[in-house]
């Protein structure tokens, strides 16, 4: 399996960022754009805040590299800083405001995708090397693959 681009996980990365700051800051009530959170029940709302910081966490951390601890604990870091920002922003859009819950979500969300990240890159690390203790005991790299 081939590796995807830096720069496309980049794309795909900051894409990901764009829509959400694009449905955080969104107007509700009346308008063209507005009135689009209606559909969503306020609970669900705020439920997607966890998976959503938690996919940017693991989305950034993928465009990165290798994650190491302190690069972990700085990508989680930014990510609730994005949420913060993006809450306080809130309060200029017509019908919108901030939230304390919302940012707390956000950082949940943040904190939630660490796990999930490490468990990865862990399995990843754990195949790499395992592959490469076939090749330097002279096996085919195929079947080394599981």
């Amino acid at each position: 399996m081939r590796a995807i681009p830096k720069r496309v996980l980049w794309v795909i990365t900051v894409a990901y960022a764009a829509l959400l700051a694009a449905v955080s800051l969104l107007p509700s009530g009346t308008g063209p754009l507005s009135g689009w959170d209606t559909a969503i029940s306020p609970t669900l709302q705020n439920l997607l805040h966890v998976p959503a910081y938690a996919a940017l966490v693991a989305l950034i951390a993928w465009a990165l590299g290798r994650p190491t601890l302190l690069r972990l604990g700085l990508v989680a870091l930014a990510c609730c800083a994005f949420g913060g920002l993006l809450e306080c922003a809130q309060a200029t859009i017509p019908g919108r405001f901030g939230s304390v819950t919302d940012t707390l979500l956000n950082v949940a969300g943040a904190a939630a995708g660490l796990p999930v990240v490490l468990a990865l890159s862990r399995r990843r690390r754990d195949k790499d090397r395992a592959r490469l203790d076939g090749i330097e005991k002279g096996l085919p790299a195929a079947s080394n693959a599981k």
